[in-house]
């Protein structure tokens, strides 16, 4: 799969369809969550919404550039509010803003979508061109938490490998299918802060 620079972005001398261009990119991550990689094709998405592949082509000029944008999609709607949120939580060197700020992030769910980040993740293992995007944002993460713990008063290697824990914690949460109740999460949230915070 080719990789574009920046998000594709679909042509302005094309009439718009009855589907928008993000209505294709929504269907196909719905599939990419439920299916995996494979399910993302553009008959079975055009099946899925009731259309002729003729719509999907007024936006895309093939599946590749539906791909490029469904990761780029994943790139800004799961990375930007948490790298916002880790920031407000290390804004004022206080800990206890963590719970206000990445811990609703987690505990919420409805700014970050752990179903679509493991599903990326899923893709990345066929794909090396995805998994180059997974390496390079992990890495923008796990930098924005190690920030953090500076803010806390953490050093060097420390502040480091503790935001390595942090998020490492949080990818295994999800990878494992671990299922709470957002009243059972808040519960066991002093202890996961007790833990992993101090």
């Amino acid at each position: 799969m080719r990789r574009r620079t920046k998000p594709p972005t679909s042509s302005s001398n094309r009439t718009s369809s009855r589907l928008s261009r993000e209505d294709w990119i929504n269907a196909a991550k719905t599939m990419l969550v439920e299916s995996g990689i494979d399910g993302v094709k553009v008959d079975l998405l055009a099946k899925r919404m009731k259309v002729t592949r003729g719509s999907f082509y007024w936006h895309f000029e093939d599946r590749d550039a539906l791909l490029d944008a469904l990761l780029h999609l994943w790139e800004a709607s799961n990375t930007e509010p948490m790298l916002a949120a880790i920031k407000a939580a290390g804004a004022r060197g206080d800990r206890e803003d963590f719970d206000a700020t990445v811990g609703r992030l987690w505990i919420d769910e409805t700014e970050f979508d752990p179903a679509f980040d493991s599903a990326i993740r899923d893709w990345a293992r066929t794909d090396p061109d995805v998994a180059e995007a997974v390496h390079r944002i992990d890495d923008i993460r796990v930098a924005a938490f190690a920030e953090m713990f500076k803010s806390y008063g953490f050093t060097g290697d420390e502040a480091e490998v503790r935001g390595r824990i942090i998020y490492y914690h949080q990818v295994g949460y999800y990878t494992l299918g671990i299922r709470e109740s957002s009243a059972e999460r808040k519960r066991l949230g002093a202890l996961y802060d007790k833990v992993l915070l101090y």
